[in-house]
């Protein structure tokens, strides 16, 4: 079984099961998984017998070891990815198709070594919104409001926010405004609470 896209279905289970909170048909893992479809439904086949995928009637599940692996590797893609875009500048898409390549092969060590060095406020060439008047933070826009998340300053102080998937490049939605100014963002299907002082270090624009 070829490792890269036994890890691309167990990561491509996770994101879908995040998005619609139930088994994920076979159909949207062949959509999000760059391979041959032969190779994917054998590799589905593979990690049902090794026990890290389960099968239902509506289609594939995570196990806990299962799921414990595809967070390791959806890790290591969103810090690649941050990397590559906030740090280096990068085209949000570009970046992410890179990730995909790199995940497979950086260590643990590695991934850990760079997610620290991501989170080293003013270190390295983060990536600005150049030509815009001025930058809005996650404070100032409105409930329902669909964003795309520009930057972020002084990731020190959030270490989560990339293993939340809260990333340069990401879309989230603005659900509720709290009466203490704190904010309920949407991200990757899952309801995320902000405190005021996260949310006025992430800076966004609205799709159009």
């Amino acid at each position: 079984m070829n490792s890269s896209v036994r890890e691309d279905c167990l990561e491509a289970i996770l994101t879908l099961t995040q998005a619609n909170g139930g088994s994920v048909a076979a159909e949207g893992i062949l959509a999000a998984v760059d391979a041959d479809r032969a190779e994917v439904e054998a590799c589905l086949a593979g990690l049902v017998a090794d026990g890290a995928v389960r099968k239902d009637d509506r289609g594939y599940l995570l196990s806990t070891e299962g799921k414990r692996i595809a967070e390791a590797v959806l890790r290591k893609h969103r810090v690649l990815e941050c990397f590559l875009c906030e740090m280096l500048g990068m085209d949000t898409g570009a970046a992410s198709k890179e990730a995909c390549v790199l995940e497979h092969e950086i260590s643990d060590e590695a991934i850990d070594r760079l997610s620290r060095y991501i989170e080293r406020p003013g270190h390295g060439p983060r990536r600005h919104c150049a030509g815009r008047c001025r930058e809005h933070s996650l404070l100032e826009f409105a409930e329902g409001d669909l964003l795309e998340i520009t930057m972020i300053r002084c990731l020190s102080r959030n270490r989560r926010l990339i293993d939340l998937g809260l990333i340069p490049g990401e879309q989230i939605t603005i659900r509720r405004k709290l009466y203490n100014d704190a904010i309920v963002v949407r991200v990757k299907g899952a309801d995320i609470a902000l405190s005021p002082e996260i949310a006025s270090t992430i800076f966004a624009e609205p799709v159009r």
